[in-house]
């Protein structure tokens, strides 16, 4: 029975970092945050540096290109009247207000807390983007500081989904590791589905 209830505590924890949100007013500076993206199907991620701005990383291409090479048009959004900040326009590294960080398709979404040395259990029932088994070793204030540079510099290369995203940004100022908990199980689940057909091949042989 008591191995039953250890069990169970360790489900509950996995699943308090997938439940767990944080308000505005409670966020320090050099938090790594995120907020859900797309049905929450994927997290956009960001590192607060005070006074209700997060500095981010977006892609790096034109997304006007992008849309229009897919058929698709640009939505015309006026710029936001805090930060200054115009959807598909800002590249890069870049700062906005909280709002425009946490903001999709027209709503606002909740902002979590991203999690660092996380136990493995929790690690394993996680929805990738929530945490990382990576410890933290970086203070608040050398993440801001990391995040500031690199916004200054625009220095943190060309955006790639899988290979540089906003999770590795926001990792790398916390940990000095370039790391992306999403990246690597979309690897994985590619990596077991081109298994499976290989096995379904030989088995149809």
């Amino acid at each position: 029975m008591e191995t039953m209830n250890k069990i169970k505590k360790k489900i509950e924890d996995g699943m308090e970092l997938i439940r767990k949100k944080v308000d505005p007013e409670d966020l320090k500076r050099g938090d790594h945050i995120y907020a859900y993206r797309l049905y929450g199907i994927y997290s956009h991620h960001g590192i607060y540096v005070g006074g209700g701005y997060v500095i981010h990383y977006n892609v790096t291409e034109n997304k006007e290109a992008i849309l229009s090479f897919s058929g698709g048009k640009p939505e015309t959004v006026s710029a936001c009247l805090e930060c200054g900040y115009q959807e598909n326009t800002g590249r890069g590294v870049i700062m906005t207000c909280l709002d425009c960080f946490r903001r999709n398709r027209g709503k606002l979404h909740s902002i979590h807390y991203f999690m660092y040395g996380a136990p493995q259990w929790g690690h394993l029932l996680k929805i990738s983007g929530t945490c990382s088994t990576l410890p933290c070793d970086k203070s608040p204030e050398q993440a801001v500081e990391v995040a500031y540079e690199l916004l200054r510099s625009n220095g943190f290369g060309t955006y790639d989904v899988i290979a540089n995203n906003c999770e590795h940004f926001a990792t790398y100022c916390r940990t000095g590791v370039s790391a992306s908990e999403q990246a690597a199980a979309y690897c994985g689940f590619e990596k077991n589905l081109k298994d499976t057909k290989e096995r379904l091949k030989k088995f149809l042989k």
